[in-house]
């Protein structure tokens, strides 16, 4: 299956309605900027033509908080052993926020700390 993953950033979002005598157009158009190819995306898109219909998916590339406490729930929900996510010392793309005074454990530490 043909597939082409790449990092892009919006520059523009066009939306166009069109009524017709015999109902309406719509058509999107999205033009990107700074686009990251590597050598097989780009050969893999250069098989894709005009006018194929394709599976379009835009995700943010931005971490999502929220993400990473549903995937957290989903661990221990099918009775995996899920990690904390304190900031260990080999397992630093985590994030994990911690209400209290919670003595640390082996090889953690504190990253950055908010007092309110």
């Amino acid at each position: 299956m043909r597939k082409a993953d790449f990092k892009a950033r919006i520059k523009k979002i066009e939306i166009v309605n069109r009524v017709l005598t015999d109902g309406w157009q719509q058509s999107i158009r999205v033009i990107l900027e700074d686009i990251e190819l590597s050598d097989e995306n780009l050969l893999e898109l250069k098989q894709f033509r005009p006018n194929e219909q394709v599976l379009v998916e835009l995700t943010p590339v931005q971490v999502n908080l929220f993400d990473f406490d549903a995937k957290k729930q989903a661990a221990g929900a099918k009775g995996q052993n899920s990690q904390e996510l304190i900031g260990t010392a080999g397992n630093e793309e985590f994030i994990s926020f911690v209400e209290g005074n919670e003595p640390l454990r082996e090889n953690e530490k504190i990253e950055k700390r908010w007092e309110f």
